[in-house]
């Protein structure tokens, strides 16, 4: 038994000073392969069209701000007073949407992917409009309306949903332009 556990002692004591070991191995493997990634990612960014890296911009941009809390309201703990951040109901809608945007027209182009794009940014707007009108139902149930004020994310989401529909429009509409040019 003794021998048993000795022998195991042993080959644990190894097995950490072997992973020590790899440490440095593996940090540099990590180094390398990100650094491929980032290159490769800065030349794929440095083919895009002006318009394009815009709409790329906004794309993430809403992304983030879905993900954001948008509301905030006071809770009072006797003589404390508590300041609670939160997003909308629909939030997973909200970031699924920016999540999908971003990855189909940041880095995959086709004639769905536009129809996808507008579709989804038509949705989006319908419900900040529904949320906004009609807040118990789309965005929070559990306070008063009058008591929620709205965060900056809120406005900025708005921002960035408009700014990507204005430029996912004009980087389209560049595109087909110099794909038109190509086809003559």
């Amino acid at each position: 038994m003794t021998n048993s556990f000795f022998i195991k002692c042993i080959a644990v004591f190894q097995f950490t000073k072997d992973s020590f070991l790899f440490v440095p191995e593996l940090i540099l493997a990590w180094w390398f392969l990100t650094k491929r990634i980032f290159l490769s990612l800065y030349r794929y960014w440095d083919t895009k069209l002006f318009f394009d890296k815009i709409f790329f911009i906004f794309l993430f941009l809403q992304l983030l701000f879905s993900i954001l809390p948008w509301f905030s309201y006071e809770i009072r703990f006797f003589e404390i007073k508590e300041s609670i951040s939160l997003g909308p109901k629909l939030n997973s809608v909200f970031i699924l949407l920016g999540l999908l945007n971003f990855f189909f027209l940041g880095f995959w182009k086709s004639q769905w992917t536009r129809i996808w794009f507008f579709s989804s940014q038509m949705v989006s707007v319908v419900f900040v409009i529904w949320g906004y009108l009609d807040p118990k139902r789309y965005f929070y149930d559990f306070v008063k309306p009058e008591e929620v004020g709205l965060h900056i994310p809120f406005y900025l989401f708005l921002g960035s949903v408009l700014g990507a529909f204005v430029f996912g429009y004009l980087t389209f509409k560049k595109e087909d332009e110099v794909l038109g040019r190509l086809h003559t």
